[in-house]
């Protein structure tokens, strides 16, 4: 009971508050709705500078309080009034946020443009800036292994793509020999973008695709739109710029945005875009791998590449042609497809005991779902198992969104074990919907009940995808 006391008071806001960034509308909402429900965080606090500034401000606010209340009150009055103020840690922390936030806005403003400054003396630089809803990551992993071929380049790790993080790879790893510079740029609300192009302005603009993934934070598919597409908008007046010629919000909106700027589509299917086709695609079920044949300029050439899901095959064309377009010939591009490797958490197989795992669980938007069910469905020899929690942030169109993957689902997996949550219901419809056995639907009620059992679900030779990973902050 004095465990569970302590954990709700002290250490749950300090959790949920650093889960959300720091954002006290954000924080508010997430600590009132799962605080006293939470049993095992899935996370680790991590005591970052930050967050030990913070704890140091309320501590301080704590002891004056407490200092003047028994300097002036009697024993007994001070210290029940000082037992209840210690119990409003929660709106205490977030009084300390307010506080601090003037000297975090001057400390991240020079650290922004320190780097910025940096980048500017950099005069042979050549920037890559990738955005995009879904798909981001991959494209820069795959772009980076090629490109490394031939120049010597820095690229963001996975979670430095904002401001802070970006500006930090740039003091810290940029060199004057660093020829390109690969940059993941991510967003959550308009201007984002925006921001990260002023720091480090592209040479050369990708655009992933564009969907409903963070339409909780953006509001509106246009704002969505509008904010993936300062990419282009805010890169260098002769940039060049990649875009997926498959997703449909971006044909139907680059030419409000790529002005004068050369364009190059990307893509696997929209041919009326694309200067050459993808044929003979095949999977291969015991080597893990993808086959496919290129042709372009009256040349056709063969690529197996070990990464899951047709969406690979768009970006391994994307990277292609940027690398073409950067002076890579066929035997470096042949060469950095050779270091390939299956990407971590987007699709990863991972063969353990009797079973294949697929680790997607940072592919959280619906491109990436839709994926993963198609991925799924082209095992021929194994039971097909999809673990989900759903995906967060969908917005106006989670019902939608959730139905369509309950329906998909139907026709590609034998078992779907769901966990509970407020989009569980929207799956389980759009799976009955379309025929899927209510038998053959298990329903956890937490990612730790979900683990302590999987293993007595699990038979020989079955392949299991665990898509999306749910944090605690939703709910």
């Amino acid at each position: 009971m004095i465990k569970k006391i302590f954990l709700i008071i002290f250490y749950y806001p300090l959790y949920f508050l650093q889960l959300e960034n720091y954002q006290l509308k954000r924080f508010y909402r997430a600590y009132f709705k799962k605080a006293l429900s939470l049993t095992n965080p899935r996370q680790k606090l991590v005591f970052t500078k930050k967050l030990i500034v913070l704890i140091l401000i309320s501590l301080s606010i704590i002891f004056f309080e407490i200092y003047f209340l028994f300097k002036s009150n009697p024993f007994l009055f001070a210290f029940l009034k000082s037992l209840i103020f210690i119990l409003c840690f929660p709106v205490i922390i977030g009084l300390s946020v307010l506080i601090f936030l003037p000297f975090d806005l001057l400390f991240k403003w020079l650290i922004i443009l320190k780097a910025h400054q940096k980048i500017k003396r950099l005069k042979n630089l050549k920037i890559i800036g990738i955005t995009g809803s879904y798909g981001k990551t991959s494209f820069k992993e795959i772009l980076a292994t090629l490109l490394g071929v031939k120049y010597k380049l820095v690229f963001t790790p996975e979670n430095k793509n904002t401001p802070l993080g970006i500006s930090a790879v740039i003091l810290k790893n940029l060199k004057p020999e660093t020829e390109i510079f690969v940059v993941e740029m991510s967003a959550w609300q308009k201007g984002d973008i925006k921001t990260l192009c002023k720091i480090c302005p592209p040479d050369i603009s990708v655009l992933t695709g564009i969907n409903e993934s963070h339409l909780e934070r953006f509001k509106t598919i246009e704002n969505t739109i509008n904010t993936k597409f300062e990419i282009v908008k805010y890169a260098k007046p002769n940039a060049l710029v990649f875009l997926n010629a498959d997703n449909e919000l971006i044909i139907n909106n680059y030419k409000k945005f790529v002005f004068k700027k050369e364009v190059i589509f990307y893509g696997k299917d929209n041919i009326e875009y694309l200067g050459y086709k993808i044929k003979d695609i095949s999977f291969n079920e015991e080597k893990l791998t993808q086959s496919f044949i290129l042709e372009k300029d009256n040349k056709e050439t063969f690529y197996e590449i070990p990464l899951l899901g047709e969406y690979a095959i768009s970006t391994i064309i994307g990277a292609i042609l940027l690398s073409s377009k950067l002076g890579l010939n066929e035997s470096d591009i042949k060469t950095g497809l050779s270091f390939l490797k299956p990407i971590e958490h987007r699709l990863q197989p991972i063969k353990k005991d009797e079973f294949l795992i697929i680790d997607d669980s940072y592919n959280g938007n619906p491109n990436g779902a839709k994926e993963a069910i198609k991925v799924l469905s082209k095992f021929k020899n194994k039971r097909k198992i999809y673990v989900t929690p759903g995906l967060v942030e969908t917005g106006e169109r989670t019902k939608e969104v959730h139905l369509e993957i309950g329906k998909n689902l139907a026709t590609a997996a034998d078992l779907v074990i769901l966990i509970k949550n407020s989009v569980t219901n929207y799956i389980i419809e759009g799976l009955l919907e379309n025929g899927f056995k209510k038998e053959n639907i298990i329903i956890f009620n937490s990612p730790l009940e979900l683990q302590e059992k999987i293993k007595e679900i699990l038979k020989p030779n079955d392949v299991v995808v665990f898509q999306n990973d749910w944090p605690d902050n939703y709910f």
